[in-house]
């Protein structure tokens, strides 16, 4: 609807392949005893030390079907449709650990007539579920109230709102699902400005608040659970597009464009390395066999059977930090179809995975009761006192992420 250029109409169709890799190593809180069997790994007197245990991968390759409509001047809306792939992950004990060794899948009791895993946590090599399907859909809308193009002068300034609806199944243990069970909700701005005909830097903030849906894990299942859904989070991307050949009039340009983002991600109750594993059908840890290490704290009774819950895997996550970078090539032969490839990395800070309060101390008498001078229990009702007791949290180490994306676009 652009009628001082003739251009009543404009879409564009894009179609990328995503291939995205995570690694990360696993460490376990350890109580270490001055003069202990461990000697000289104790820190001054007594204290914890984090052993490292096991080693983590993840790939998920998907395909990702972008719609993009111009609805006015400068005013787009869009979709992105995933259709996930394939979807696995792994885990196993790192160089030097073994079962007998190992604090998450220790020897077997054998005291019993029926051996069971009694002080087990889950098993150890895991392979996860093969999941595939579409994933959760995303809609947006993007406004550019200046635009370098249309005026030189100005730079372009770009605001956006893009929200994630639950639209797929969410991942749960017993299920082969693919969609992550929340509603998010993305605001961001970008400002850039077109320099010596060919360089254009950019810079941009966003913010990306996070809330469980009705079919996903993140649930409220008393009042003294403090956190219920991801951790909202925030970030910054700065960076630089060169344009080394372009044809203006006929919109034909090669692109090469770089950047660094930072990410800040709060509190919350995340999908981590165990949590397939942890909730697992097949895990070692059988309350009927009188292993509790995969049950909640006492708060948490089953309305009908009035017995403790088991864990649906989702745990509470400490705040971190992720930065890296990216790279691209954009090339537009000809007006109407452009081919991309990108190449992206990020680190993030070793954080706890395994990060959850006993409780709420309703009544202020500074302890965490279950059944305080008000007849209420004050104990979370997600608190899984195996993980999130200090001292035997489990902490993630070396997280990498590595993502390669190649696409065709058409525009119409």
């Amino acid at each position: 609807m652009d009628d001082d250029n003739q251009d009543p109409f404009d879409a564009a169709l894009r179609v990328r392949f995503n291939s995205d890799t995570r690694e990360s190593a696993l460490g376990r809180q350890v109580r270490c005893l001055k003069n202990d069997v461990l000697g000289s790994s104790c820190p001054t007197g007594s204290g914890y030390i984090l052993a490292r245990e096991l080693e983590y991968q993840r790939i998920r390759n998907s395909l990702s079907f972008d719609f993009r409509f111009g609805v006015y001047k400068d005013l787009e809306i869009y979709a992105v449709l995933p259709l996930i792939i394939s979807d696995d992950w792994k885990h196993a004990f790192t160089d030097g650990v073994e079962r007998p060794n190992s604090t998450i899948l220790p020897p077997q009791d054998k005291t019993t007539a029926t051996p069971s895993d009694r002080s087990a946590l889950f098993k150890v090599p895991y392979q996860s579920t093969s999941r595939a399907g579409f994933g959760d859909l995303k809609l947006g809308l993007r406004w550019a109230p200046l635009n370098y193009y249309r005026d030189s002068s100005d730079p372009t300034w770009v605001f956006s709102f893009e929200y994630t609806a639950p639209s797929g199944t969410a991942m749960r243990a017993d299920n082969d699902a693919v969609g992550y069970g929340t509603h998010e909700f993305k605001f961001s701005t970008v400002i850039s400005r077109r320099a010596l005909r060919f360089f254009e830097p950019f810079c941009g903030v966003y913010v990306n608040p996070r809330v469980g849906s009705a079919g996903g894990l993140f649930t409220k299942r008393g009042q003294t659970q403090r956190y219920i859904d991801p951790g909202f989070n925030a970030g910054t991307a700065f960076g630089l597009t060169l344009v080394p050949w372009e044809n203006a009039k006929q919109e034909e340009r090669f692109e090469i464009e770089a950047g660094f983002t930072f990410d800040y991600f709060y509190r919350g109750r995340e999908y981590t390395e165990i949590w397939e594993a942890l909730a697992s059908p097949n895990n070692p840890c059988k309350p009927s066999e009188g292993c509790n290490n995969v049950l909640y704290s006492q708060s948490a009774l089953d309305n009908v059977t009035g017995k403790p819950i088991r864990s649906d895997g989702i745990t509470e996550v400490e705040p971190y930090a992720r930065f890296g970078g990216w790279g691209a090539l954009h090339y537009q032969p000809v007006q109407y179809f452009q081919i991309s490839a990108k190449f992206l990395y990020f680190r993030e800070t070793p954080h706890f995975i395994t990060y959850g309060d006993i409780g709420v101390d309703l009544d202020g008498r500074e302890k965490v009761s279950a059944f305080n001078s008000n007849g209420q229990n004050e104990f979370s009702p997600v608190f899984l006192p195996a993980l999130d007791t200090v001292g035997q949290r489990l902490r993630v180490l070396d997280v990498s992420n590595l993502g390669l994306q190649f696409a065709v676009t058409g525009k119409f």
